[in-house]
């Protein structure tokens, strides 16, 4: 399942929340996704490392995109961060800003214990995200 997708499924688990796809250009590191309440960075591993020391790394989480969670955060909106891993179909929903400090240094298990939440499937992602983010 690539990005696409995963925006696909998480627009769909934010309907009551109005929320909705963004594709922007004019600002660098705008997230992918925004609803009523704040935005989603959305990212897709094909597969977990295979050693469990070795850090997660996402080669197109850019540094623009981290100061963009760090900037909302400090303005006082909620930014996250959801991450799908295609073949053990894990989805991990964690703050932003925590992200943006853990992504490419953290391991599994370490994302694993920052998630907010954890989802073990697609549906059940879609089922519980606007639940999770209206709280």
């Amino acid at each position: 399942m690539a990005e696409r997708n995963v925006r696909s499924r998480v627009v769909k688990g934010l309907r009551s929340l109005h929320g909705f796809a963004v594709e922007n250009v004019c600002l660098p590191g705008t997230p992918d996704v925004n609803y009523a309440g704040g935005w989603i960075e959305l990212k897709w591993l094909a597969a977990w490392p295979a050693r469990e020391s070795t850090p997660v790394k996402l080669p197109h989480y850019t540094q623009q995109q981290r100061v963009f969670a760090m900037k909302r955060d400090r303005a006082g909106e909620k930014c996250w961060f959801l991450l799908n891993v295609e073949r053990s179909n894990d989805w991990l929903l964690l703050d932003g800003v925590e992200a943006a400090a853990l992504i490419g240094t953290a391991t599994k298990s370490d994302l694993m214990a920052a998630a907010v939440v954890h989802w073990n499937s697609g549906a059940a992602m879609e089922r519980g995200i606007a639940k999770h983010l209206r709280q």
